[in-house]
């Protein structure tokens, strides 16, 4: 992955609040996981070589069942002993959107993580971004006031299940 570190970089400019030291930490093996989606149609078809370029990246970090992520204070959203997963930050480049990259990364984490609470925080009017989470089985489970910078941010939360 050190050679896709400046293109995590560049791609996360694209997030309005993107935590640098957090992708910094994910990339260097410190903090969770970092699964990153990758643009393999520019192979070259005269070789067999191929110039994947990274299109978007999911961090995410797992921990405790009943913990809320960082930010968030505690209350009844969480299952209790279900292990709990938080999904940090999730982007795609804008060239790159519309073509299934952030359902594969999305898709990807809750495989790994089958019968986890996974949470994630969005503006409320990220109206795509809230749609593809909606399509996973996420539902909104409160406001939260001042999250972001600019205003606030919705809790979203896809209950722990068997898969």
């Amino acid at each position: 992955m050190p050679d896709d570190e400046s293109r995590l970089h560049d791609l996360q400019s694209h997030l309005d609040e993107g935590a640098p030291t957090l992708l910094d930490a994910a990339i260097s093996g410190t903090f969770g996981e970092c699964l990153v989606a990758v643009d393999d149609s520019d192979s070259d078809a005269d070789s067999n070589s191929t110039s994947d370029r990274a299109v978007g990246y999911l961090l995410a970090a797992a921990g405790d069942g009943g913990v809320p992520p960082s930010g968030v204070a505690p209350d009844d959203t969480l299952d209790g002993d279900a292990p709990t997963v938080h999904v940090s930050e999730l982007v795609v480049a804008p060239d790159a959107r519309r073509q299934g990259h952030a359902s594969a990364l999305l898709a990807t984490l809750l495989s790994r993580h089958p019968g986890a609470t996974v949470t994630l925080t969005v503006a409320p009017d990220n109206d795509a971004a809230r749609a593809l989470y909606e399509r996973f089985g996420f539902e909104v489970s409160r406001e939260l006031p001042d999250f972001f910078d600019d205003g606030p941010g919705l809790l979203l939360v896809r209950r722990s299940r068997s898969e």
